[in-house]
């Protein structure tokens, strides 16, 4: 009999791509098994071509207690011989015990956690990439720890809109701009943010904008500190097309988000501004193609292809060591990827 497996991933987009490895990694260990993803309607996106998901169970954002132990019931009657949840928050934790899963995979947390939810308890590595982390949840030696490539296979849908876009509005080459975020703390400062916009544009490319619901506003100020024309009034894509369209791109440039790890999927170059000690965990290791510009290099952090500057805080990166790097990737050969990515999904 196939062996029944639930991957537990709820919410956050760039969060769920760095759980596909996951899904690749068990497909490879059991190929007959027959994998569900617990998950949101949000991230839904990234997992419904996915061809190593067999199912998808979605449980609703604010889901009433009902709701909740309905579908917690619906998971325990498949009788799942593998249970990992890669979030192992307080909500994903009860579930993967409700499931009765008969071995289940999370997180060592403070508390009851550990007691109740999980039979194998994992104790969460400092500063590693958070794809390779999620590979190690896993606790089987045949795991590839360093296959690392992040899959988001696209519809023929998704990939006529990506054209449809870029008719419309782009006129390659094209780099990706990512200025805003929804935390403060991951944001370069926007005169920053408009004046490698003003240089990539300079070189020939055109900046692109990239922003997503209710980040209108403060793309419109990056533009607006620029002395060169930009993308930034255009009618916003799906999160796939999104993916699309970034494979049409020449470059990724910006804070640390969901579009960053968007475009390492897509397979472009990419270059982040971050603080260090978030870099390890957010970028990939061992590529030239996926670059760094952070604040000092500490002890204890690992050192990504990039620019460790001699500063403290995000908003002190220079402007012209963010640009060394984006240099460094741009002579990147336009094919050459050192991470395993998903083609195209065909028409079914």
């Amino acid at each position: 009999m196939a062996l029944e497996i639930l991957v537990i991933r709820l919410r956050e987009l760039g969060d769920t791509l760095l759980t596909t490895p996951v899904l690749r990694q068990l497909r490879r260990l059991h190929p007959q098994a027959r994998i569900g993803v617990l998950c949101q309607t949000a991230n839904v996106c990234v997992m419904e071509h996915n061809p190593h998901v067999d199912e998808m169970i979605v449980l609703p954002r604010k889901a009433a207690a009902g709701e909740f132990l309905r579908i917690a019931a619906r998971l325990r009657h498949r009788h799942y011989d593998l249970v990992v949840d890669v979030q192992s928050l307080p909500k994903t934790a009860l579930m993967a015990r409700l499931t009765c899963g008969h071995q289940r995979l999370g997180y060592r947390k403070p508390g009851w956690r550990n007691r109740l939810c999980y039979t194998h308890p994992y104790l969460e590595p400092v500063g590693e990439y958070s794809a390779r982390q999620h590979l190690g949840l896993l606790q089987d030696d045949r795991v590839d720890l360093d296959d690392i490539g992040l899959d988001f296979p696209i519809s023929d849908e998704a990939s006529s809109a990506a054209d449809a876009f870029c008719r419309t509005y782009l006129r390659p080459p094209v780099a990706a701009v990512f200025g805003v975020s929804r935390f403060g703390y991951r944001m370069w400062p926007v005169n920053k943010m408009a004046a490698v916009a003003d240089r990539l544009a300079r070189l020939g490319m055109q900046p692109w904008l990239v922003y997503g619901p209710g980040q209108a506003e403060a793309a419109h100020q990056i533009a607006s500190q620029m002395r060169h024309p930009a993308l930034v009034d255009y009618e916003m894509p799906s999160f796939a097309t999104l993916r699309a369209i970034f494979g049409r791109c020449a470059l990724f440039f910006g804070n640390d988000g969901g579009p960053k790890h968007v475009a390492v999927a897509a397979g472009i170059p990419t270059v982040t501004v971050s603080q260090a000690n978030r870099a390890q965990i957010w970028s990939p290791p061992g590529t030239p193609r996926h670059r760094v510009a952070c604040t000092r290099l500490t002890p204890g952090v690992a050192k990504l292809a990039g620019t460790y500057t001699n500063t403290d805080t995000l908003a002190e990166i220079p402007i012209d060591a963010v640009w060394k790097e984006i240099a460094a990737a741009l002579r990147q050969p336009a094919q050459q990827n050192s991470l395993r990515h998903s083609p195209r999904l065909r028409a079914a």
